[in-house]
Parts: structure tokens; sequence; C-alpha cells
């Protein structure tokens, strides 16, 4: 076989394909008036905006009533919570209590009477002593 151009056997050549003359629809390559428009996005409006949270400061800086009906600050109340847990044995809350004091500057250092250290007098010991108090007895089956 030759490769002559009268060939009936041979392909006839295919035509360059303009992607960008043809109105091809499909798989990647929506139709034309559905696209964007140039300089336009996508997204018009943008992300939404985070809702406006509440601060901690107004939430503190409120009023409660108490259970016995008057009004104190929403701090008094909290710290008031907060030892009512530690003295219930909450471990957390005693240790924000004490975290607490010490940042707010109440935590007072008061000078102990009792020793801190506490003197053991030595006592000589012997070794039968020792093996009497501490060890087997000779009666031990284990040995």
């Amino acid at each position: 076989m030759t490769d002559s151009p009268n060939d009936p056997h041979t392909d006839p050549p295919s035509e360059p394909r303009h992607p960008a003359d043809h109105n091809d629809v499909g798989y990647k390559k929506p139709p034309k008036h559905s696209q964007f428009r140039k300089g336009r996005s996508g997204n018009p409006g943008g992300r939404p905006k985070a809702p406006i949270g509440i601060s901690i400061k107004e939430i503190l800086d409120g009023d409660q009533r108490g259970k016995n009906g008057e009004v104190i600050s929403r701090r008094e109340a909290y710290v008031i919570a907060l030892v009512n847990e530690a003295f219930r044995g909450n471990q957390k809350a005693f240790s924000k209590f004490m975290k607490l004091m010490h940042r707010s500057g109440l935590m007072r250092r008061e000078k102990s009477t009792n020793p801190t250290v506490v003197h053991v007098p030595m006592r000589s010991v012997t070794m039968e002593d020792f093996m009497r108090d501490f060890g087997r007895p000779h009666s031990d089956p284990t040995k």
C-alpha cells in the first residue's frame, strides 16, 4: 500500500476543529447563554456576614435577681455559684476560684503557727528488731 492521495483505502484528512468557533455542549462545556458573563462574579452577594454576637462584658455587666429577690450583678452571681460548686467538692470549680482569687489580688498570705517541717527522731534499730517488725515470719511456707 502506498500513501497516495488518490488511494480509496485511506481516511480523509480530518478537518481542523476550532473549539471557540463551535457551540459544543457537553461535559464541562455549558451552553453559552448559561455561562457567567465576563466581569460578573458568580456570587454577587458574597459570603454572608457572621451574626453579631453578645460580648461577655455585656453578659457580665447585667443584673440578676437572687433567690431572695435582691438584685445582684451577674459577676457576683457567677462568683457565688463558683464558690458553692467548690464547697460541694468540684475540683475544677475550686481551681477556677483559686485562680480568680490570685488574679484579683484577694489572696492573703498568713504566717502559719504550725511548723512546716516535722522532725522525726532517729532511732537505731537492730536487724533482729527490723525483721521482727517488717520481715516475714520464720514459719512462712513460701521460703
